[in-house]
């Protein structure tokens, strides 16, 4: 097919009439026409001969049909599915439990515990028992009666208002008693002196502070479980009262520092002759179970002079004297 050229830009040739084209067109077609039937009728008489294939007709240039521009549909492969993994059951749908609500508990009320005026049957025998009830006799007009041991305890706050220095009892100066003590003591002072068996006072009245200092102090020195059979615990104490002393010998040392303070001339005569002067040993040797305290043959109360004859004549440690006729 003849291709058409456009005319170059510019250009003065004159496009042929229409009449002009059509005979030209009419002569161009007669040939094509009779090859076209001469090639016809040779394929008809020459058998044998391999067919020419006829030339395309030709065919009008058509616009192009658009294409699909979508993503096509991947087309799908067969492969083995993979084998499960086994399970052990599907786990149930759990559905969460609210959350309680907790209601804060208040704290309870702490009512103080009454002194009691009698206690169970085995607190007679305190030894290796160990608790702070308050004594049923803690006024300061009950100081000859007050029981104090292990168990039983004076108020924190306990502290007699009629404290003297030991000077005015001719002794050695720098601890204080009560003043209703001092007339006996002087006199027990006296004939120590003169039976050339002189004394001196290494402890006094000891508030409740001092109490937990010298308690901590043979905590230190022995350990808890040795101080609590060899010092009281704080409101414990004897000495507390103001009318409890710890002596030994005049220019001699401590008296724990001995082997047995009562085997010496001093510590002897004080165990025999203190109570005629109102004064009784309170923890004497192997009263351990009945007082809740190691022997200690220095340390001495200050019970009045008829109070000390009854404790002698019993032949009981204080303690549990006080403990039956309280």
């Amino acid at each position: 097919m003849a291709v058409l050229t456009p005319p170059a830009a510019g250009s003065l040739r004159r496009t042929p009439a229409p009449s002009l084209l059509l005979a030209i067109a009419a002569a161009s077609a007669v040939p094509v026409l009779l090859a076209a039937m001469v090639g016809g009728i040779g394929a008809t008489l020459a058998p044998g001969q391999p067919a020419q294939p006829a030339p395309p007709a030709p065919s009008a240039t058509a616009s192009p049909t658009p294409s699909w521009t979508g993503t096509p549909t991947p087309t799908a492969t067969l492969s083995p599915s993979p084998t499960p993994t086994p399970s052990l059951g599907s786990a149930p749908e759990v559905t969460p439990t609210p959350a309680t609500t907790v209601k804060p508990t208040s704290a309870p009320s702490v009512v103080p515990t009454p002194a009691p005026t009698a206690a169970p049957a085995d607190y007679s025998r305190p030894g290796g028992i160990y608790l702070d009830i308050l004594t049923a006799y803690r006024g300061y007009g009950d100081w000859y009666r007050s029981l104090l041991d292990t168990i039983y305890m004076l108020p924190a706050d306990y502290s007699p208002g009629d404290l003297v220095d030991t000077s005015v009892a001719s002794l050695n100066g720098g601890y204080v008693v009560r003043s209703f003590v001092v007339a006996d003591l002087k006199a027990m002072a006296d004939a120590a002196r003169v039976n050339g068996t002189p004394i001196v006072v290494v402890s006094g009245f000891r508030s409740y502070a001092h109490q937990q200092s010298t308690f901590d102090y043979w905590v230190g020195v022995g350990g808890y479980e040795q101080a609590l059979r060899t010092s009281a615990r704080p409101g414990h104490s004897e000495h507390q009262l103001g009318t409890t002393l710890d002596f030994t010998s005049a220019g001699g040392k401590a008296p724990w520092e001995y082997a047995d303070w009562a085997m010496t001339p001093a510590g002897g005569w004080m165990a025999a002759n203190a109570w005629r002067y109102g004064f009784v040993m309170s923890y004497p040797a192997g009263s351990f179970a009945t007082t809740g305290y190691d022997y200690e043959p220095w340390h001495y109360r200050y019970v009045g002079r008829n109070l000390a004859a009854a404790v002698r004549k019993s032949g009981l440690p204080l303690r549990e004297y006080l403990w039956q006729t309280r």
